[in-house]
């Protein structure tokens, strides 16, 4: 997107030049856009990689860009993992160990999962780790996922135990989503050794006397404290417990809290039709209080209004969680196109994944990148996260 040719060049010289008459115009007319009361819809070209930007489209301290592009898929979206198991369609099982699940598409279309899909019941409430396209009549898929209940391995109520019921919600802590990160990256824990220190950084983390510590098992950790850390900020957002009675460690059910449900709904309300307005529009990067915090892009823009609710839901609830949190200017649009970008130059590191998708990764300064693709090499879904503890924008 933004080339730099060598320095001291005349060509240099002059794409400077252009850049700063460029930099004028868009300030001038996003200066008259804002004084007569229009949103910032100028877009942000991105050549090289073929998308552009708009926004951003705020409520709050949440401020979402879209990324518009030509579609991928012309075809028919795939159903989603909420729409499939709501349905029917889609059976997810419990398999005997917290890590992994079993996925079977019984339907005969596709079912995308997305990586931080939550899925409610089991032995304990998971969260999927990576995107996969479930085809059409499968046998079972295994599929990686983290505990976000810690404690409980035994029936909720009714619940049955075998099955999960629903994936209505999504991870909404991006100290969570940089655990997944780091797992399907195999990123090895920052200390060596034996893991009984996990036990003092966690209270009430359980963990087998003289176990060795573990890529998978140390991220579990992290996960779970990122669940803790998020139901915390959220009862003090909506001053009341989110923690249920029913499992006071389930993320699931403190989403499904009716006062943090009404304090989403102006976020969903002002920004849950953003995409009418903008058909191309196959993705979206959003920022809390000023710091860009992660966004998705799908391979068509029918999956992603197909997702797009989800998607608004688990951003809306990261920022109710840091309302009281000092803010910042909002990123200007090359912010966020260096911030999705920045990976993309990095070394990938790939590898097969069940159901014949492939998985790449890629991590930067500022961000991290996992793309998922089709048999044939087409991606389906790529995922940026910025770093902890922010992504460092360029001093404006």
């Amino acid at each position: 997107m933004y080339t730099k040719p060598s320095n001291g060049s005349p060509f240099r010289r002059a794409r400077v030049a252009s850049r700063m008459f460029r930099t004028y115009c868009v300030a001038v007319l996003a200066a008259c856009a804002v004084a007569i009361g229009l949103p910032l819809q100028a877009p942000a070209a991105a050549a090289e990689n073929g998308y552009r930007l708009s926004g951003p489209y705020t409520q709050n301290n949440l401020a979402i860009y879209l990324i518009h592009r030509e579609s991928r898929n012309a075809g028919l979206a795939p159903i989603t993992l909420a729409e499939a198991m709501k349905r029917g369609f889609v059976k997810v099982v419990e398999t005997g160990s917290v890590s992994r699940l079993k996925v079977r598409n019984l339907g005969d279309r596709e079912v995308f999962i997305q990586s931080g899909d939550i899925v409610k019941g089991g032995k304990q409430d998971r969260v999927l780790l990576t995107s996969l396209i479930i085809p059409p009549n499968s046998g079972f898929i295994p599929i990686g996922a983290f505990c976000v209940e810690q404690g409980r391995w035994a029936p909720r109520g009714l619940e049955d135990v075998s099955v999960f019921s629903a994936s209505a919600y999504r991870m909404p802590s991006r100290a969570g989503k940089i655990a997944i990160m780091k797992s399907m990256q195999r990123e090895a824990p920052p200390e060596a050794g034996r893991i009984g220190s996990l036990e003092e950084r966690w209270p009430g983390l359980r963990i087998r006397p003289g176990a060795r510590r573990r890529t998978g098992s140390y991220y579990q950790g992290e996960v779970w404290q990122s669940v803790g850390m998020m139901q915390d900020a959220l009862g003090r957002a909506v001053r009341t417990r989110v923690a249920d009675e029913r499992s006071r460690t389930s993320l699931q059910l403190s989403l499904e809290n009716k006062r943090l449900a009404s304090a989403r709904a102006g976020y969903e309300k002002a920004l849950g039709s953003l995409l009418e307005k903008h058909s191309d529009a196959v993705g979206y990067v959003f920022a809390v209080g000023g710091r860009l915090n992660s966004g998705d892009e799908f391979e068509s823009a029918g999956l992603f209004r197909k997702l797009w609710s989800r998607q608004l839901k688990a951003a809306a609830t990261e920022a109710i969680a840091e309302k009281g949190a000092q803010r910042r200017e909002q990123p200007t649009l090359a912010e966020v196109a260096a911030f999705i970008d920045a990976a993309r130059v990095a070394k990938p590191a790939g590898r097969a994944m069940p159901g014949g998708m492939n998985l790449e990764t890629r991590v930067a300064d500022g961000t991290y990148y996992m793309e998922a693709r089709r048999r044939n090499g087409r991606w389906v879904h790529r995922n940026f996260v910025a770093r902890y503890p922010e992504f460092a924008v360029p001093a404006r």
